[in-house]
């Protein structure tokens, strides 16, 4: 299921993840309530953020995050120091639990990185129960769009988003949830838009967003530079364009990601 995780393992990657969650939880979780259901599971939990977000903002549920890589998961019961929220080392294609065992199945940012999401979503739709939700919280990296415009950070862009397409993996796996959704039979299928907005009308926001956006690239260049893609000098022009950005007045960036939310074929009794 698995490619080779863009970002790495680091534990730079993984304070980055903590901090992204933070954040990015307003526009994920922007109209979600999981107040009515007991189990959730996340797939691709990673270091536990998200799960660490669900816990304090719902605190009645019973949580279990999956996740390939066992280092990780350390990393997430480190940070969640919380036996209640269960942790488990498999695979989104083969799911280790019966039919119809969640409420709620949740992937954040999780699709764009492996081979077969369909395989995914039909396992995730597997184990939820007859009323049951599936939401997915996925990249379109084709709505990235930063103002003014920068060529060496349009470059980056470029050559993350051919480094992840060439392993297998989709940078704008979120335009095809729905398709994915229809063709696996799912029920009550809706997809939304998520704005990630930085505007100079909110000059605190601005600076969290273009941070954000800043290490995520970042997080990418040893891949990058592994792929032929970059030299290491290019993360000091990377660096400097971002500079740039902070201090311009007009600076801008607009970023849409994409929210499944369906449920299995199966009919509620």
């Amino acid at each position: 299921m698995a490619l080779s995780y863009i970002h790495g393992y680091s534990s730079e990657e993984q304070r980055r993840l903590v901090e992204q969650s933070a954040v990015l939880a307003p526009q994920i979780y922007r109209g979600l309530d999981f107040s009515s259901g007991e189990r959730l599971l996340e797939l691709g939990c990673g270091t536990g953020a998200e799960l660490h977000y669900l816990r304090a903002r719902w605190p009645h549920l019973k949580l279990v995050g999956i996740d390939r890589h066992g280092p990780s998961l350390t990393s997430a019961r480190k940070y969640l120091a919380d036996e209640s929220v269960v942790l488990i080392q498999g695979d989104g294609v083969a799911l280790p639990f019966p039919d119809q065992s969640f409420d709620f199945v949740l992937t954040v940012w999780m699709l764009e990185h492996v081979h077969e999401p369909e395989a995914v979503l039909r396992e995730a739709l597997r184990v939820l129960r007859p009323a049951g939700k599936l939401l997915c919280t996925e990249v379109d990296n084709a709505t990235l769009h930063i103002e003014p415009q920068s060529p060496v950070i349009e470059d980056w862009i470029c050559r993350f988003n051919r480094v992840q397409q060439s392993s297998g993996g989709d940078p704008y796996v979120g335009r095809r949830l729905a398709t994915l959704a229809h063709a696996l039979g799912a029920r009550q299928i809706r997809t939304e838009t998520l704005p990630i907005l930085s505007t100079q009308l909110e000059p605190e926001r601005r600076g969290e967003i273009l941070n954000y956006l800043e290490n995520l690239l970042l997080s990418g260049s040893e891949t990058l530079i592994r792929a032929g893609e970059i030299q290491a000098s290019r993360i000091h022009e990377l660096r400097a364009a971002f500079r740039q950005l902070h201090t311009a007045p007009d600076a801008e960036a607009r970023y849409f990601a994409v929210r499944l939310g369906c449920q299995p074929h199966r009919c509620a009794s």
